[in-house]
């Protein structure tokens, strides 16, 4: 089996988008000023890896904007790519592998990046601290555990073991879930190595798993990108795209400013995403930690803030085509614009600090 067919349920499910988006009414969910719109994350639940966006929400920021902003959790960035293209939501954080897989011609998925959201590459592949795994040639025969298999990370993983020479379906992939199943599994030595987030691996340390990072070829420059509109709604209405993508920028300046606060917020907010047996002094902590591994990844401090590195996503698309994933050219420059950057930057940083350092709740 090449890397290409393993990767077809990517590519068929990216062709369904598009055939999707050319039957859908453009402006589904595309709406502002006051009209509902939905923007989309990639994650199972809410956790502190998004308590931007939660703080984005409770502070009002969408609502300065005259924005209400329904935000809604899928399990993959081809399920988001899906939603976008056919007009069920306006926005979301995506990675990179389905926006750059779609530009190729005759596909015609018009998604087009027009902020960053995650700067670096969150994903990566980490084995227990005594495991005998050094490299990733050394996961032929063992057992690789993901939140989901349709996640950035297994794709990375796989790649990464084609690039080392070694077959990715001499590894077995499983979904092992989140939180406590991925410790369980760990713990019980149903995997050998985890491709995860940067949060999920700190949320295993806070239980106490001593874990260390096993380098995957290729994917030191990447991107795991950012918020991605249709190109057609880009050019249509740019300032609804300028409106949310400053009420995100308010949510992680406050949360960079101050994280025990925006962890406050999200536990208020959405309860579920508390850890549960400990006291609120420990959840609070522990959020934080977790929080503090994904605002690393973030660029929280880039100034202008949200500007696409053309050098990152030129790094993504040289990864997909030399993983096979593409096979004809994708400019790496029609990916993204940057041309809402300077709007989107245009509220008072300074206040939004000094409001999460004066933070309350």
């Amino acid at each position: 089996m090449t890397m290409h067919s393993r990767m077809r349920p990517l590519l068929a499910m990216t062709s369904a988008a598009v055939l999707a988006a050319t039957l859908t009414a453009c402006g589904a969910g595309a709406g502002g000023d006051g009209r509902a719109i939905s923007m989309t994350l990639a994650t199972p639940t809410w956790n502190a890896g998004i308590a931007s966006i939660a703080v984005s929400q409770e502070q009002g920021y969408f609502e300065q904007e005259g924005l209400d902003m329904n935000v809604i959790l899928t399990d993959s960035a081809t399920t988001q790519a899906q939603q976008i293209a056919t007009g069920k939501v306006a926005t979301g954080a995506v990675s990179p592998e389905p926006v750059v897989i779609g530009r190729q011609p005759g596909k015609n998925l018009d998604l087009t990046y027009y902020m960053s959201y995650y700067r670096d590459n969150i994903y990566g592949l980490q084995v227990p601290e005594d495991s005998g795994i050094s490299s990733i040639a050394d996961l032929r025969g063992k057992t690789v555990g993901a939140i989901s298999l349709a996640s950035a990370s297994v794709t990375q993983a796989k790649i990464g073991l084609e690039k080392a020479g070694v077959p990715a379906d001499s590894v077995t992939f499983i979904a092992i879930g989140t939180g406590a199943q991925q410790a369980a599994a760990v713990k019980d030595g149903h995997v050998d190595a985890l491709a995860l987030l940067d949060t999920s691996f700190q949320v295993l340390r806070n239980q106490g798993i001593a874990l260390r990072p096993i380098e995957v070829p290729g994917t030191e420059n990447l991107t795991s990108g950012g918020l991605a509109a249709r190109a057609s709604e880009l050019e249509s209405n740019p300032e609804l795209f300028e409106k949310i993508g400053r009420a995100v920028a308010k949510g992680v300046v406050f949360t960079s400013a101050n994280p025990e606060a925006a962890i406050r917020i999200l536990y208020r907010a959405h309860p579920e995403s508390k850890p549960t047996g400990m006291s609120d002094e420990e959840a609070i902590a522990t959020g934080v930690k977790v929080l503090e591994s994904r605002l690393a990844n973030l660029g929280a401090d880039d100034e202008p803030y949200g500007e696409l590195d053309p050098s990152a996503m030129e790094a993504s698309v040289t990864y997909l085509r030399e993983a096979g994933l593409i096979d004809t050219e994708v400019p790496a420059d029609d990916l993204f614009d940057n041309s809402l950057i300077e709007k989107i930057n245009d509220f008072d940083a300074a206040a939004v600090r000094t409001s999460a350092e004066e933070y309350q709740g």
